[in-house]
């Protein structure tokens, strides 16, 4: 299956959708809270609102089992989030996944906990029509050092901080090397703090980061849980603002630990001038208005999320900009520097890859074609954007990408004007 994009100017207001990143931690902390008798009175439900949050709802359900079977779908938090929360709790678990997700590294952190009581047999065999097996794990986590680097996957990090906690002595996880996606470790340790967990981010004699856990701790679930709008598909709008029309996403936090809000200060420094409205319960609406941007130099190491939106609005600024550091993009949903690289050249940008560079120089507009999301959904979500700046109609395969995060994109891209059109042909699936 296809969509076709007409090129459309899009303007509008529109609501943040909740920040999967968010939701991903809280309700894991959630769940732990629940299983350790510490549950809030007035426990709040966040209901599903994309398949990754879907998969770490169905896996946080099979923790009430002796011997839990994670379908993790295609989401590389939820698997490496509950690869050592798992282990903590239970002697054995299995963890399936889907798409790409059972090719993507789980090295170091397997051999970590492979030092820690837990034995590792890397699966081959096929859970069903959709799943296959990642790997069966057997023996309980334990406490001791723990180290990990620090530019692999904030994930890693993340799945440990949740659970070091509940093992039954102190532990310290020690990174070896300087920390890329801090916001996401800083979005942990909020959450880990909120429900009452002590965590001691230290410093080792070289300077980097060390983290000190005490174990034997209880999480405790406060009132009022709510994900914060989310500044990663947020981004999307505002970079469709400014590239076609005016347009207003309600409901996002300033002071969020998501990294991806620098998307305000890109923008600004590619001199656009997004205009803040704070309310008085301390959320935000960002808008952005058409206008003439200018190349920049932008290291996506702390905002890897950013990349394929940065490149479109790139793709139509002044001069030449440059997406550096983009290395472990390589190990997303495709690879997506190759990706952003391969869907903006058949939209007809001038664009050259290499290695964890993309060089681009902006254009009036794009010609428009024929590209792929590589099942990717944020690629897929960019090209949508991308046909805003396009002068010929986008046909876009593998649009369904986008529910992996988003959903509603589409739904939401029609309310601000846009018009996509879904082309089927004899063997596409006719229901979305």
């Amino acid at each position: 299956m296809e969509i076709k994009f007409t090129p459309r100017k899009l303007e509008g207001a529109i609501d943040a959708m909740p920040s999967k990143s968010h939701a991903h931690r809280l309700l894991i902390a959630q769940k732990l809270a629940h299983l350790q008798g510490h549950a809030s009175e007035e426990s709040v439900e966040i209901s599903p609102f994309s398949d990754d949050i879907e998969a770490t709802m169905n896996c946080l359900g099979q923790l009430d089992k002796n011997t839990p079977y994670l379908e993790c779908g295609e989401s590389g938090s939820t698997l490496r989030f509950l690869l050592p929360v798992t282990m903590a709790l239970k002697d054995g678990a299995c963890f399936l996944g889907a798409g790409r997700l059972p090719d993507r590294p789980l090295s170091p952190l397997k051999e970590e906990m492979e030092l820690h009581g837990c034995r590792f047999r890397m699966g081959a065999n096929k859970g069903d029509d959709r799943f296959e097996e990642i790997c069966s794990v057997r023996g309980r986590l334990e406490a001791g050092e723990y180290f990990l680097p620090g530019n692999v996957s904030s994930q890693f990090i993340t799945g440990l901080l949740f659970a070091l906690p509940l093992l039954d002595a102190e532990s310290t996880l020690i990174l070896t090397t300087e920390l890329e996606s801090a916001g996401y470790i800083d979005m942990t340790l909020h959450v880990l703090r909120r429900f009452g967990l002590e965590i001691y981010t230290e410093f080792t004699e070289s300077g980097l980061l060390m983290y000190r856990v005490p174990g034997n701790q209880v999480y405790i679930e406060p009132e009022g849980l709510t994900p914060e709008g989310d500044w990663s598909n947020a981004a999307f709008w505002l970079a469709a603002g400014v590239l076609s029309g005016d347009i207003t996403v309600r409901g996002l936090n300033m002071e969020s630990c998501q990294r991806d809000k620098e998307i305000i200060s890109i923008l600004q420094q590619m001199g656009a001038a997004p205009e803040i409205t704070t309310h008085s319960d301390g959320l935000s609406d960002i808008r952005t208005v058409a206008c003439c941007l200018k190349g920049a130099e932008i290291d996506v190491s702390q905002i890897p999320d950013l990349a394929p939106v940065l490149a479109v609005i790139m793709s139509s600024a002044e001069g030449t900009s440059m997406i550096s550091h983009g290395e472990r993009l390589k190990f997303k949903e495709s690879n997506r520097m190759k990706s952003i690289y391969a869907m903006l050249y058949a939209l007809g940008a001038d664009i050259s890859y290499g290695g964890d560079r993309l060089s681009i120089t902006g254009k009036a507009f794009l010609e428009g074609g024929h590209t792929d999301s590589q099942n990717d959904h944020r690629i897929a979500m960019a090209a949508a954007v991308a046909s805003c700046l396009c002068s010929g109609e986008v046909f876009l395969e593998n649009p369904i990408a986008v529910t992996k995060s988003y959903p509603d994109f589409y739904n939401d891209f029609i309310d601000l004007g846009g018009e996509p059109e879904y082309l089927w042909n004899q063997n596409s699936e006719k229901n979305l």
